[in-house]
């Protein structure tokens, strides 16, 4: 968010560690940029429609989560999404709730243009993202 902020674009931060928000901050005065942060639980914050340019998701899985991005992109807007799929069970303990299922972004963003799709493990971790442009009117 910080390197979109020095680009010149609104950036509003979403995370529910303060911690993180004020880390981003400091990045940001480093950096001569501005933006702004809300410190919010993603299970209870409903998303503004229609109000984003650019959503970045990254490291956080909550399905439900997924059609608010959808809907609160403009058209046009684009949605970068990133976090761990189940090839992660390899290498961690970690709830599988929590991991993406194989092409379940394509699914998911079936309705979009998809820019770029990637699932790739890297031998320590394995990931799964997607650039993804919500239709114009």
């Amino acid at each position: 968010g910080v390197y979109l902020a020095t680009q010149g674009f609104d950036v509003l931060g979403l995370d529910i560690s303060p911690i993180g928000l004020d880390k981003a901050h400091q990045l940001a005065k480093h950096r001569n940029a501005t933006i702004q942060t809300r410190v919010v639980d993603l299970e209870n914050y409903q998303l503004e429609k229609n109000s984003f340019d650019v959503i970045i998701c990254t490291y956080y899985m909550q399905r439900n989560l997924f059609e608010q991005i959808k809907d609160s992109l403009k058209p046009g807007g684009m949605a970068l999404i990133e976090t761990f799929n189940t090839d992660y069970l390899k290498y961690a303990h970690f709830p599988r709730k929590y991991l993406l299922q194989h092409n379940e972004l394509l699914q998911i963003f079936k309705d979009f243009k998809v820019i770029r799709y990637q699932a790739y493990d890297d031998g320590k971790e394995a990931f799964s993202s997607i650039i993804a442009q919500k239709p114009e009117l």
